[in-house]
């Protein structure tokens, strides 16, 4: 059973692992910068199943108008599970009144799209 969470901030090396193993492009070798990247966030939720990390949003909000989701992670072990998607969602309902912006790679944005997040075009 996969459990959300938004008052735990796992440990740079369990994110570190969790970003490797989703092939996400972090700098995954400096964990001093990831964990300047999670001291600069204002938002994290994550997804456990028992005591292991499978998946993690970061982003940062003014919690009034705007609203960055800077990485979205999900472990492989735990794709297809609707765990990326559920963390999306925990992020609106839970401020509703911020429109959220993320950056996704052209791989990923098909996903976004699928799951209600609509591609804005850079002008």
């Amino acid at each position: 059973m996969i459990t959300y969470r938004s008052d735990v901030r796992p440990d740079v090396r369990t994110i570190a692992e969790l970003y490797r193993a989703a092939l996400l492009n972090r700098p995954v070798d400096d964990l001093d910068r990831i964990r300047r990247m999670y001291d600069g966030s204002n938002l994290i939720l994550t997804a456990w199943e028992g005591s292991r990390l499978a998946g993690i949003l970061r982003g940062w909000t003014d919690e009034a108008r705007d609203g960055y989701v800077c990485d979205l992670a999900v472990h492989p072990d735990y794709q297809k599970r609707r765990i990326g998607a559920t963390l999306l969602e925990l992020v609106r309902e839970g401020r509703p009144e911020v429109d959220w912006i993320l950056r996704a790679s052209t791989i990923a944005t098909d996903y976004y799209q699928h799951i209600g997040w609509k591609k804005i075009e850079k002008d």
